[in-house]
């Protein structure tokens, strides 16, 4: 920071390197915010106009922002009141001819129940994120959150514990 050196060059390559090694990912490409994190993962994917993107309600706003930046159509799936993430009981339900995506939002240290949401993205042939709000990394459902899915987006504010924007490609 007192070189101001926070927009590429050698402080953020290095960021991006310990950020994938902690998430145990190959990629980490350091970004302005969670919001074009998103929207880019989506436009990778090939999300666009007519695409429909299943997530929840309960997310702050950037997460349908980027949906809809991307050209896709949100649409909404309640959580699970133990949680207060996705519940994947009522996702297949959901799902029709144009969901290309699904993005589950982990919250409140909670991570969504990963295993079913990937079980319907995949037999949907749906690409699938996750926004891990306050939840970073890999690991179990008891520690931090596994890679799963096809990328992640992640987002600092000064009420989190880590100082920059991120998304990452997952394996």
């Amino acid at each position: 920071m007192a070189a101001g050196a926070f927009i590429g060059g050698p402080e953020v390559e290095a960021l991006e390197a310990e950020f994938a090694a902690f998430c145990e990912s190959p990629y980490c490409v350091g970004l302005n915010s969670g919001t074009d994190a998103l929207r880019f993962a989506l436009m990778a994917a090939g999300v666009g106009p007519g695409d429909e993107v299943i997530t929840v309600l309960h997310t702050f706003i950037a997460t349908t922002e980027a949906i809809s930046q991307a050209g896709a159509v949100p649409v909404f799936v309640d959580i699970d009141p133990r949680t207060c993430t996705l519940d994947p009981a009522r996702l297949e339900a959901a799902v029709t001819a144009r969901t290309r995506a699904v993005i589950p939002v982990h919250l409140y240290g909670q991570p969504a129940d990963m295993d079913p949401i990937l079980d319907i993205a995949a037999a949907a042939a749906c690409w699938s994120s996750r926004t891990p709000a306050r939840r970073t990394g890999p690991s179990t459902k008891a520690a931090r959150p596994a890679p799963w899915g096809t990328s992640a987006a992640s987002a600092s504010t000064r009420a989190r514990t880590w100082g920059r924007s991120a998304t990452r490609a997952l394996r």
